[in-house]
């Protein structure tokens, strides 16, 4: 199963913890500031899951800039974390109808899509992200591109965003093992394990890069790694689908 890494911990960066401001006196000086600290403030206080502490909060920002497309973008989020998709579609498209070239809501828009198994509403989302140059983080916009489609079956296009992401980003374990699990399905054994060391190389052991392993090696032939590979798996992941599917091969 593929894993977006976009949805809430992929696209939420929190603030670091800051102080909130009370005074009437101060917000009528600097709103603005104001604002930026409440938003701060708000998605600190979801980081500690202090939820209603956040609400207070991000409705205090609400309350001073409520055409603001990152405050709209925060109790988006807000929203989503507490499940509540008609307010989450309420404020992320408030905040996109504010700025649509605010792709940082988008790409958050397009986790949240992803979620609730939209993936083609997503997709359309994330192309648009992938298509702003002034965005720092493209290349995770490409990475989770790829990882709707393949949940919509298009292979092909996922392999191209996967291999976009690592253009910009080479060190991303997650592109990296989906070429390599790709590469596999489609018989390139070489290539499919170049891909699956470099993950070795970045990532701590997985269930799905030790099934892979496992898989390589019966075609490689490396029984020393293929023995490593089912010894982990074994003993870290017992209860992964990895393992069933491992043990439902030696029967077959």
């Amino acid at each position: 199963m593929t894993r977006l890494l976009i949805a809430v911990g992929l696209a939420l960066v929190l603030a670091g913890c800051v102080t909130e401001s009370d005074s009437r006196l101060e917000q009528n000086k600097n709103p603005e500031k104001a604002t930026r600290a409440y938003v701060e403030a708000g998605m600190t206080y979801m980081q500690r899951n202090q939820m209603d502490n956040a609400h207070r909060t991000l409705m205090r920002a609400v309350e001073l800039s409520p055409d603001d497309p990152a405050v709209n973008n925060a109790v988006a989020l807000f929203f989503q974390k507490e499940g509540d998709h008609a307010q989450t579609e309420k404020f992320f498209k408030r905040a996109l109808s504010k700025d649509p070239e605010f792709s940082q809501a988008r790409n958050n828009y397009a986790a949240y899509l992803f979620s609730r198994g939209e993936y083609e509403k997503a997709i359309e989302q994330l192309e648009r992200v992938t298509k702003d140059y002034r965005y720092d983080k493209r290349f995770a916009a490409f990475e989770n591109l790829g990882l709707c489609y393949l949940k919509t079956g298009n292979v092909e296009k996922a392999l191209e965003s996967f291999n976009r992401a690592l253009k910009l980003n080479n060190s991303l374990p997650v592109s990296i093992l989906e070429v390599a699990e790709i590469k596999f399905n489609q018989g390139d054994n070489a290539l499919s394990l170049d891909y699956l060391s470099r993950y070795e190389k970045l990532s701590k052991p997985s269930p799905r890069q030790l099934w892979l392993g496992i898989r390589l090696q019966r075609v490689l032939g490396d029984k020393n790694k293929l023995a490593s590979y089912e010894l982990q798996l074994r003993n870290m992941f017992p209860g992964s689908p990895e393992y069933q599917a491992y043990k439902a091969s030696l029967q077959s």
